[in-house]
């Protein structure tokens, strides 16, 4: 393992997480109508999770005799809800590359690879959830296929 190279991915990954931490808490201030009341928990709650993932980071990074980075990746704003979670999915996308970037430079060192693994799975999740709220993934389901079960009354 080149752990120069793996301290430099931990530190892009916190700069990332940084980032998102503060974009999604930007975003709930800003959300604004109807929607308000849903999507100001939703972000707030990734901008927590964002810091979680923050904060192992920057253990990762100074177990491994490095110093962590105090800069953020470039925060992104917007007052359009659909752009807002456009910006966040952006990030979320480069935050997974990021991480895959580690999985692979950690080959041979399980319990960093694993600690990549899995924030690698973290991102893909909230990647996915986001695209499914921008309405990026379609079903490919028809009306005939599915099949409503009628509830019978009493």
């Amino acid at each position: 393992m080149d752990q120069k190279n793996v301290l430099q991915i931990l530190n892009r990954a916190l700069q990332i997480e940084y980032a998102s931490a503060i974009q999604y808490l930007q975003h709930s201030f800003l959300v604004q109508g109807i929607e308000r009341r849903v999507y100001s928990d939703f972000f707030r709650g990734h901008s927590e999770g964002s810091m979680k993932q923050a904060h192992q980071l920057g253990e990762h990074i100074v177990s491994l005799g490095g110093v962590p980075t105090v800069e953020p990746y470039l925060i992104k704003q917007s007052t359009d809800l659909k752009e807002m979670l456009q910006l966040d999915l952006e990030l979320e996308q480069t935050a997974l590359q990021v991480y895959q970037e580690g999985i692979k430079a950690c080959a041979d060192h399980a319990t960093l690879k694993f600690f990549f693994e899995k924030q690698a799975y973290d991102e893909y999740e909230h990647f996915a959830e986001v695209e499914k709220l921008l309405e990026q993934k379609k079903m490919s389901l028809t009306e005939r296929e599915i099949q409503m079960k009628k509830v019978k009354s009493a």
